[in-house]
């Protein structure tokens, strides 16, 4: 990609969760692809207003995968997107309940040590992000009385998946790793997990997107968009355009020249 950042926020990528943070945020009504804790200032928080209207004010959010929501006015605003195949994404979201709430620890960021002005300008190193992630998920389980435990059947289905994202899963391909019918693994996977197979193989897709970005990024290598999207496992052009604005608000060469990707997968 050529020329400057195309947003203004800072991706920072770790291994099992991605953060968006963004000094000056305003986005059209999207779906929320991962299960995600969405911080905002401590004075006059920014308020999400979901798909039937209602709004939600704190400092603090607790954003269900699925779920709808824009945000008209501009703030500072990072979201922290949690696999939701991973432990503290399965509660996460089984606590979010399809919906948008408000965390009831309004400090989670501050008392974690991290300035939300710093985090959204890029000031803060992939080691320091890694750390306050690691702690702010730790103390999120803790407070929801625990992560969930997934069902040790779906062990290992999250490499398999992240291994070969391209196409629809296959249920009975599945279900045959698994010892398992594929109709099992269906309502397994939604009773677990909360969500449908195809959904979150749209997470797969965009983590792989933003993973491709960031290391064409620190390689200095040449890359274009197209190649980006292909890398992540999307059918065409117009496939990865059409995810990337149902769950972003954004162009594929938006999302992938933000102002900086800080690389976490290393840490913690």
């Amino acid at each position: 990609m050529q020329g400057g950042h195309a947003i203004p926020g800072v991706v920072y990528l770790g291994r099992d969760w991605l953060l968006y943070a963004d000094p000056d945020l305003r986005f059209n009504l999207s779906q929320n692809v991962a299960p995600a804790l969405v911080f905002g200032p401590t004075q006059g928080p920014a308020t999400l207003t979901l798909r039937d209207g209602a709004q939600v004010c704190a400092p603090v959010l607790l954003h269900a995968c699925g779920a709808w929501s824009g945000m008209a006015r501009r703030s500072a605003l990072a979201f922290l997107y949690v696999d939701p195949l991973s432990d503290v994404g399965a509660g996460l979201q089984q606590r979010a309940q399809a919906s948008v709430v408000p965390w009831p620890d309004a400090d989670l960021m501050q008392r974690h040590g991290m300035d939300l002005q710093d985090l959204c300008g890029g000031q803060v190193s992939a080691a320091q992000a890694g750390r306050w992630v690691a702690g702010v998920l730790a103390d999120v389980a803790g407070l929801s009385g625990g992560a969930a435990r997934m069902d040790p059947r779906l062990a290992g289905l999250r490499e398999r998946l992240h291994l070969r994202g391209e196409g629809r899963a296959d249920p009975a391909v599945l279900a045959g790793a698994l010892g398992l019918s594929a109709e099992h693994v269906r309502k397994l996977f939604r009773q677990q997990v909360g969500m449908t197979l195809s959904s979150y193989q749209s997470w797969v897709r965009l983590y792989q997107v933003a993973a491709s970005a960031c290391d064409a990024h620190h390689s200095g290598l040449p890359h274009n968009a197209s190649e980006l999207v292909s890398a992540g496992g999307f059918y065409d052009a117009s496939h990865a355009s059409r995810a990337i604005r149902r769950y972003f608000d954004l162009l594929p060469t938006e999302m992938l020249a933000p102002k900086a990707f800080v690389d976490c997968r290393g840490s913690v």
